[in-house]
């Protein structure tokens, strides 16, 4: 067991809706033992990985957001401190040289060509192609920005980089108003625009703290998988951009011994659209060019689905579905391809998990246009339906400091104030799942 608490190490970089590190490590102290491997499909922040390294175990992960992904990469493969020290006095100095070229060669009506190379001085910028760009970002704030991710870019060696692009990252996705932007709760998904000054020196400064606490959190995460065995070679892989839905590329069937993983839950967290202020300035892109979100499970429209004809084949699901909702079109074929897409993801654990392995879902309920939808007995039956076994059902309430106002028109109720951990088993005996239809 690590002595050192582990949820602080994860605080370094906001992250909507993260589930605790107690739930992952009393699965892996129950199901598990040292050496044996761990999987989330919706790795997120990296609480699953983390947990599983710490205690001695294998993982895997997979995410098909961007910034989840790079996150729970160096989250997985972090570095001593000596060697941050060293990587940050040369990367510093290049700032502060970027910086003070800035200012030298500013121009007070100075615009940047979005998508197009911007040059200031003896700088050439390439400007993210993002369309709002100057909607959130002023100019200098701009060139600031661009300096530093170019800066990242040419580090010469992908963790450092990655760490330096995940601090930018946290810097614009912080609180209101020491973020480097005019969003006001960012990490909300839906933020409001609010002018502030921004000087390069205020830039400079709210970054380098930024980069420093990353430097120190996963300093401490390396300390721990040190104490741990874990070398960073061969005990972690992740993902990205990777399809839930879609069977892991290289996962040998029945290699895993624990599942541990919290899907999004349906119309809560719109993922690329928190995300996209961040994550233009780590490639370049916006998040619709990376992954389309007609392939985010809980936010697609679903076209074509046919939700009568898949609850046709479950009868014992369609008695959890209101009939209220199963009489709106609309609602009723986006929350059936909903829990279509949690089917896939099951069958996928199913595939994953060694005879007798367990999976730890977390997973919160609905309730749309005043009906409450039950989502964990739903998923509890979608995986009976494919040959688990349940073995506990427990609600757990949320931390109030940690509940949110999930957005759209509906969803929830108000803020979530808790959610449900289901617990699955693969019997012992090799058997296959069944062939359920799949939309």
């Amino acid at each position: 067991m690590p002595t050192v608490d582990l949820e602080p190490l994860h605080r370094f970089h906001t992250y909507c809706a993260r589930f605790p590190t107690e739930i992952v490590e009393t699965a892996l102290e129950k199901y598990t033992k040292a050496g044996e491997s761990v999987l989330d499909p919706f790795c997120g922040s990296g609480t699953t990985l983390v947990a599983g390294l710490a205690h001695g175990r294998k993982v895997i992960g997979a995410d098909i957001d961007i910034l989840a992904g790079m996150l729970t990469h160096v989250k997985c493969s972090p570095s001593s401190n000596a060697r941050y020290v060293a990587w940050r006095e040369e990367f510093v100095a290049r700032l502060t040289s970027d910086f003070a070229e800035i200012g030298r060669s500013w121009l007070r009506n100075a615009s940047p060509p979005r998508g197009k190379a911007w040059l200031l001085g003896a700088l050439e910028l390439a400007v993210p192609s993002f369309p709002e760009l100057q909607y959130w970002f002023p100019p200098q704030l701009t060139a600031a920005l661009i300096a530093i991710a170019q800066a990242a870019h040419d580090c010469g060696d992908h963790h450092f980089e990655h760490v330096a692009l995940i601090s930018l990252s946290a810097a614009i996705i912080a609180k209101w108003p020491n973020t480097l932007s005019y969003a006001m709760d960012v990490d909300h998904t839906r933020p409001h625009r609010r002018i502030q000054r921004f000087t390069l020196d205020r830039v400079l400064t709210a970054y380098l703290a930024r980069l420093d606490r990353s430097i120190a959190c996963l300093g401490q995460i390396h300390d721990v998988y040190q104490k741990a065995g874990i070398d960073g070679s061969g005990e972690s892989r992740v993902v990205y951009p990777h399809d839930a839905r879609e069977p892991l590329p290289d996962l040998s069937d029945g290699s895993q011994a624990l599942v541990v993983t919290s899907p999004p839950y349906f119309n809560a967290v719109d993922y690329p659209r928190a995300h996209r202020l961040s994550v233009c300035w780590m490639n370049g892109y916006s998040p619709p060019d990376l992954v389309s979100r007609r392939k985010y499970i809980g936010l697609r429209y679903a076209p074509g689905f046919d939700p009568d004809a898949w609850l046709k084949e479950r009868a014992a699901l369609r008695m959890l579905i209101p009939a209220t909702i199963r009489r709106d079109e609309g609602i009723s074929r986006r929350l059936c391809a909903f829990y279509g897409d949690l089917e896939a993801v099951l069958r996928n654990t199913w595939r994953a998990l060694k005879p007798g392995g367990h999976a730890v879902y977390v997973i919160a309920n609905n309730v749309i246009r005043g009906t409450r939808v039950d989502s964990h007995l739903i998923l509890s039956e979608l995986a009976k339906g494919l040959g688990f076994t349940e073995r506990a059902v427990s609600a757990r309430a949320i931390a109030k400091l940690r509940r949110r106002f999930p957005v759209g028109p509906f969803g929830f109720d108000g803020p979530m104030t808790h959610e449900y951990v289901v617990i699955l088993r693969r019997p012992g005996q090799r058997t296959r799942p069944a062939e359920a239809a799949h939309g």
